[in-house]
């Protein structure tokens, strides 16, 4: 007995070590040839050094009440934690695959006693040990194999949850900047609202002192003109005081909704979503912000679905491994020590016989009615699929970083020339205020401008909000945010 346990021992050491070294993962399975970013000529502000999608999202996201928002998404989010939950599930699956290379081992405690009509022929027998059931030495690396397979479905959840907490704080940011946007339209709206309701009441007053002055008999000439210019003017204010009133129903409606999509991803029934004024945020230093994208082969470092797509190839490989070594002939061991006590032995003598047992066996699949063929056509088909699938997920990636790159360019020129506009139409506003003052411009002119205004202040908003959202998807489709 003493000789024959370090003798199996060292056997079972050299064969495992063996079986672990005869297929390996190879990385060049996954390197191809990565496109470079499709860039607009005129984009002179991005540039290819390191990738802010390097940056942790606190150091891109600097708006203090954005950061307390997204950090209770990160901690609150349902979805986000059942994300986590199946990464665990598949790190268990880790533990049950190092689980495999060792036996089952079993303790017996056994009693049997049998009493016949003559006493002599009594039988009493008992006894306690160990069984060591069940254990396959990895002659071919199956085992190995599938524990490999089972870290990399680790890692690949690892990264899909990842990819689910880089779209949260997009969603969150993209949330965020929309609200403030819809505040914009909503602020100018109410200005508009208080300006051509206190424009109306100053008209209606001027009318109604030309009725006075006409009646008595000190307006005599052009009065009636001069009533119904003042007329006209006072319809016009109720145009655009009702247009205005119009409108407000409708921003009020998309703001509770936003708030609404933000508690959901905050997981919470509802709450104050504190947030910024867009004077604070559209500031000249962002306009003039460089975003460095860094080089295409960056996106398999930061970008988790590509992460994920390539750890879902190594899993293929190592199953497909497998499904090979099935094949092969399988090396089982059993064996048990214990002791046997027989008749008028009291049960706490263990004194007696000790007994083992040691058994080696060998099992070479013949025919399991096709299944084992058909495991390894559908891991090898599955291998393939998942490579196809690695390479268009890096393709699809640099798609995507380059149309996000032209739509925030065109985004950048469109909200500079629209603030410039906007300032532009804001002086020539304060000067139709002032000539109406001094009576060398009607109120038709100073509506106009007014109009004209607030026009270009809701379209600034979109603009605000576009803009601010390409820079989003942009920090997204590199990865940003993913560590």
């Amino acid at each position: 007995m003493k000789k024959i346990i370090p003798i199996f021992l060292l056997i079972w050491m050299a064969i495992s070590v063996c079986g672990c070294s005869f297929h390996s993962y190879q990385t060049a399975i996954t390197e191809i040839e990565i496109p470079h970013y499709r860039k607009p000529d005129s984009l002179n502000m991005v540039d290819e050094k390191r990738s802010v999608a390097s940056m942790l999202w606190q150091d891109y996201y600097r708006d203090k009440n954005l950061s307390a928002l997204i950090d209770s998404a990160i901690h609150r989010n349902l979805s986000l934690y059942s994300s986590f939950l199946q990464m665990e599930k598949a790190n268990s699956y880790i533990r049950k695959a190092n689980g495999s290379f060792w036996p089952s081992l079993d303790i017996r405690l056994s009693q049997n006693e049998i009493q016949r009509a003559n006493p002599t022929d009594a039988f009493n027998q008992h006894g306690i040990g160990l069984s060591l059931n069940q254990w396959e030495i990895d002659l071919w690396g199956k085992l190995t194999s599938n524990k490999r397979a089972a870290v990399a479905s680790a890692l690949r959840q690892e990264a899909t949850m990842r990819g689910v907490k880089v779209k949260l704080i997009a969603d969150v940011a993209l949330l965020y900047y929309r609200l403030i946007g819809l505040d914009t339209k909503l602020e100018a709206t109410n200005d508009i609202i208080a300006k051509s309701q206190a424009y109306l009441d100053e008209q209606e007053k001027l009318i109604s002192r030309y009725e006075n002055e006409m009646n008595r008999g000190k307006l005599k000439e052009g009065a009636d003109e001069l009533i119904n210019r003042s007329n006209l003017a006072v319809e016009q204010a109720k145009a655009e005081l009702y247009r205005a009133k119009a409108v407000k129903p409708d921003i009020q409606a998309q703001i509770f909704i936003a708030e609404n999509a933000m508690n959901l991803l905050l997981s919470r029934e509802g709450g104050e979503i504190p947030r910024t004024g867009i004077e604070d945020v559209l500031t000249p230093e962002l306009l003039t912000d460089t975003i460095h994208i860094g080089i295409p082969a960056e996106l398999l470092h930061f970008r988790p679905d590509v992460m994920a797509a390539e750890y879902a190839v190594r899993e293929a490989f190592h199953l497909k491994d497998a499904a090979r070594s099935a094949f092969y002939p399988s090396l089982t061991l059993n064996a048990s020590l214990g002791t046997e006590e027989n008749f008028n032995t009291r049960w706490s003598d263990f004194s007696g016989t000790i007994v083992y047992n040691l058994f080696a066996g060998i099992t070479q699949p013949l025919f399991n009615k096709g299944n084992l063929r058909h495991n390894k056509r559908l891991r090898d088909l599955d291998s393939l699929q998942k490579l196809a699938n690695y390479k268009q997920t890096v393709l699809g990636a640099c798609m995507e970083v380059s149309n996000t790159l032209i739509y925030y360019q065109m985004n950048y020129s469109k909200v500079t020339n629209i603030a410039k506009r906007y300032e532009a139409l804001r002086k020539a506003f304060d000067y139709s205020r002032e000539l109406y003052n001094k009576k060398t411009a009607t109120y038709l002119d100073v509506l106009a401008a007014q109009s004209q205004l607030l026009q270009t202040r809701l379209e600034m908003s979109d603009a605000f909000v576009s803009y601010y959202s390409r820079r989003i998807e942009l920090y997204k489709a590199l990865g940003g945010g993913a560590q």
